[in-house]
């Protein structure tokens, strides 16, 4: 009788699970659906003060050597960075303010604050420890 009372408490909490299981996969879907909706909306979007191709021409913190001459292309809701042949394409928000990098495939998402100097786009990426990027519109 107990191991009969076991058997059955071990089916029913399999059962439920796999119920839950399914009730998930549905709200994923629906999620899905939603987020390629908001993507084909929001690819539309109309172009900011940052659209172009900036390129970084002094840079001050930790590798600023290694970042002049990467190139920061917004077009919409996109951006892309990259030096040479080397491209990482992804999303972004803008403000007027600040704008965010999202990698295409990747969950993080990298905040930046921007102010103009004249011309000259100054970028500084939060929680960097002080980098700060001098670009100018290609």
């Amino acid at each position: 009788m107990k191991l009969l009372k076991t058997s059955m408490a071990i089916l029913f909490a399999a059962s439920l699970l796999t119920a839950c299981e399914g009730k998930d996969k549905k709200v994923s879907e629906n999620n899905e659906a939603d987020i390629k909706t908001e993507n084909t909306t929001t690819d539309k979007s109309p172009a900011t003060k940052l659209d172009g191709a900036w390129e970084i021409k002094r840079a001050e913190g930790s590798m600023s050597e290694m970042n002049v001459g990467t190139v920061y292309e917004f077009k919409g809701n996109k951006l892309s960075f990259g030096k040479g042949d080397f491209k990482n394409p992804g999303k972004t928000e803008v403000t007027d303010s600040t704008f965010s990098f999202q990698a295409d495939g990747n969950e993080f998402k990298f905040m930046y604050n921007y102010k103009f100097n004249g011309d000259t786009l100054v970028v500084e990426m939060q929680n960097s420890g002080g980098q700060i990027f001098h670009m100018t519109k290609q």
